[in-house]
């Protein structure tokens, strides 16, 4: 290993590090400081030069999270999120079926926004109910981590991953659809039965009344002009091959039209999660400067042989890779350092809706598969509640192995 390879890796470490502890004494580290400190050491130490470091930044995907972020912020803020959210809930009559509408909800919304804003928002709104209906609240907030990994392989928008997949492969978002729903849908009631067998104790009935929950939209007229713009971004979205339209254009007009409807656009801006921005233009400079060091090659090296071999053995290394290396990069990561294998290696459609696929339900695996998870339990620790890294696998290892497998079974069909 040569000295750039052996400084990269160090700083990877360190990176990892911090967001496997988060807390190093009385300093906090949120995961997307700990990626902002990898990749500013990286351009300290010359590991990476500042052009590569611009160059190295997906701006496509930046702008359309941007977009999503804002457009989300927007329909929560006229109160449209949580109306839509609450009268789902209401439809349930015991813990059960709350927990199913969860995982449901949570699972098609992730479908069609970004899987990060929407457990975002639907996290305190799933607290308040369960608070309300004095229910444990662990299974429901694993049921929305798991959901919406599961839900968001269903389109090539329903995660940062599938989109930076689906702008280096052109993979059309029917075809995308049209090989998940299937996966999807089986993978969304797996899940179900694996956290009711685990919290079986807890899902028997409601000791409060969730009639109380508010569910009145705070701005009907500017609620009802959201709804339309978020359906019309949607479609465009569902036709943008067609048409020959960037889909991060289209959620950048969407989240623009939509802020102009807002009551409080300040605060709209104010509230997009930069954060998780700031957290993926640091991994852009990271996992390139990694790539450019040639760890990932000795990574993959037990899988070279099987990796664009076609048929099942193909699809099994690359969802066998997704599983052990998302748990060290996190999934995004991860996908952002196979891209540039993918691409030198002429790999199919198939194999590109094999690495979405694999990279996107690996993020159940363990907590840190996927920062969707990490806000989930940001959104809750902010609230007085908590899980913890054991009880995430207990309930994400059985749903990971398990929708992997239906996956796979399912891809390889075609």
């Amino acid at each position: 290993m040569d000295p750039f390879q052996l400084q990269v890796l160090l700083i990877f470490l360190i990176v990892y590090a911090l967001i496997v502890v988060r807390r190093v004494g009385r300093i906090k580290f949120e995961v997307w400081t700990a990626m902002l400190i990898g990749a500013m050491a990286l351009l300290g130490t010359g590991a990476i030069t500042l052009g590569d470091a611009f160059h190295a930044i997906n701006m496509e995907v930046i702008l359309f999270l941007f977009g999503m972020f804002l457009l989300t912020e927007v329909m929560a803020q006229v109160g449209l999120l949580q109306y839509v959210t609450v009268r789902l809930i209401r439809l349930a009559g015991n813990p059960s079926r709350l927990l199913l509408i969860v995982i449901l909800f949570v699972g098609i919304a992730s479908a069609f926004f970004v899987n990060d804003a929407v457990v975002l928002f639907t996290t305190p709104i799933v607290l308040a109910a369960c608070s309300i209906a004095k229910v444990r609240k662990t299974p429901y907030l694993l049921g929305v981590a798991l959901s919406s990994n599961i839900g968001s392989a269903l389109t090539p928008i329903g995660n940062p991953q599938n989109v930076l997949i689906k702008m280096e492969s052109g993979i059309g978002f029917l075809y995308f659809f049209e090989r998940m729903a299937i996966p999807v849908i089986f993978g969304l009631f797996s899940e179900y039965f694996v956290l009711k067998a685990l919290y079986r104790k807890d899902l028997t009935k409601f000791a409060g009344d969730l009639q109380e929950v508010r569910s009145e939209l705070q701005n009907r007229h500017a609620s009802y002009a959201v709804g339309v713009i978020a359906s019309a971004t949607l479609l465009s979205f569902i036709f943008s091959d067609l048409l020959g339209w960037s889909i991060s254009l289209v959620a950048g007009l969407g989240a623009t039209v939509a802020l102009l409807i807002s009551p409080d656009r300040r605060d709209a801006l104010r509230r997009v999660d930069w954060g998780s921005l700031i957290f993926f233009a640091s991994m852009f400079i990271v996992m390139d400067s990694v790539s450019r060091s040639g760890l990932l090659e000795s990574l993959l090296l037990p899988f070279r042989s099987t990796l664009f071999s076609a048929g099942i053995a193909s699809l099994i290394s690359i969802f066998s890779i997704s599983l052990i290396i998302s748990q060290i990069t996190s999934n995004v990561p991860f996908v952002a350092l196979m891209i540039p294998l993918f691409k030198g290696g002429g790999a199919s459609q198939a194999e590109w809706l094999a690495l979405a696929a694999g990279s996107t339900l690996a993020g159940n695996l363990t907590l840190l598969g996927a920062a969707s998870n990490i806000i989930v339990l940001e959104a809750a620790e902010s609230r007085g509640e908590t899980f913890s890294f054991v009880e995430f696998a207990r309930a994400g290892i059985p749903t990971a192995l398990i929708t992997s497998g239906i996956c796979i079974g399912f891809l390889s069909l075609f």
